[in-house]
């Protein structure tokens, strides 16, 4: 009897929502990181021209994030912040993406500028339409990049 109500309790735990989930994270895949390359390099690109207002605003046009007038707002100011820190962008690249679906990746982005590098994170999801940015983070701090 108490084999059946753990086993009864070891099925209904795993078929929990809360606990139930896909482990399998991957990288994006070749053709994935191809489809979202024009929307990131005109970011960067534009960032790099020293115009991160004009840079959020293409990044989040035709998002929910471009209605969230106060947080972009943030973001720019950090952004100048650290660029004004680091100096210009020099070069970017990806150094890392994990999937937890093919539709819902986290993408590392190394920016390379004259006084260091600057790590951007963007959480990207693919909807009909193409990929689209979900959140982004900027920091100067890598050592979390290396567990």
């Amino acid at each position: 009897m108490l084999n059946a109500i753990l086993a009864a309790a070891a099925l209904a735990t795993a078929a929990s929502p809360a606990i139930a989930r896909n482990d399998d994270v991957r990288p994006m895949s070749n053709e994935a990181v191809a489809e979202s390359r024009p929307m990131v390099d005109g970011f960067f690109q534009t960032l790099k021209a020293g115009d991160s207002a004009k840079a959020y605003a293409d990044l989040f046009d035709g998002t929910l994030m471009a209605t969230k007038t106060m947080e972009i707002q943030n973001l720019i100011a950090q952004t100048n912040f650290i660029f004004q820190t680091y100096g210009s962008i020099t070069h970017w690249s990806l150094v890392k993406s994990d999937c937890i679906s093919p539709n819902l990746c986290q993408t590392t982005y190394q920016v390379d500028t004259n006084n260091g590098p600057v790590i951007m994170l963007l959480t990207l999801y693919r909807r009909p339409s193409g990929w689209m940015p979900t959140t982004i983070y900027i920091t100067d701090v890598t050592q979390g990049l290396f567990n």
